[in-house]
């Protein structure tokens, strides 16, 4: 394995943050009370009504806003300085710098930041996209979307952390995929969390 265990740990929560950002920035504005309440409740937040969740979600001063979660991502790239190219490293922060309070924005500037780690080398990417289907899995266990479909998409990338040594992850995934559910998920996530150490 060509990476450092911590920074394929970094990449990979950036890949988790930046899906996660981009799903909710795709359903901004909400203009439904009902809406927005079944989409605060999948997220665990108390939030009951289209017009507050909107300005939640775009509040600096909500630690689980977009904007926050944007912070929390570049605070990860900060940790990459060293692994990524030098205008990679400066356009990320640059694009995340100047991001605006804007759903349609926020998505775009997603967009770039994936475009951008694409084109890194292709270890970075890997643990990227890994991080992108972990979120992606736990995208859809939360908004009750069909999890065998997403699990069969994500297998081949998965299949690749094998091909790198990180055996021990290939009984859970086994599992997870004959039992998708959420316990299961867990298990392989708290385990794939133990491999990062492990390589350490």
């Amino acid at each position: 394995m060509l990476l450092l265990s911590s920074s394929a740990h970094h990449i990979y929560w950036l890949g988790r943050y930046l899906f996660r950002i981009g799903h909710v920035a795709s359903h901004l504005p909400f203009c439904d009370d009902e809406q927005a309440a079944d989409f605060a409740q999948a997220l665990c937040l108390h939030i009951d009504d289209a017009e507050n969740l909107n300005n939640f979600m775009l509040d600096h001063q909500q630690p689980y806003s977009l904007l926050s979660q944007l912070e929390i991502a570049r605070d990860n790239i900060q940790e990459l300085r060293g692994l990524l190219s030098a205008q990679t490293y400066a356009e990320l922060n640059h694009i995340i710098k100047n991001a605006v309070s804007d759903g349609e924005e926020i998505q775009a500037v997603v967009g770039k930041c994936c475009a951008l780690l694409k084109t890194e080398q292709n270890d970075v990417f890997l643990f990227f996209h890994v991080g992108q289907c972990i979120e992606k899995i736990d995208t859809h266990f939360r908004f009750q979307h069909n999890i065998q479909d997403v699990i069969a998409s994500i297998d081949p990338i998965i299949e690749q952390l094998f091909e790198l040594g990180w055996d021990d992850l290939q009984p859970n995934w086994q599992i997870l995929k004959e039992q998708p559910n959420l316990n299961q998920f867990y298990a392989f996530t708290y385990n794939l969390e133990n491999q990062f150490e492990a390589f350490s």
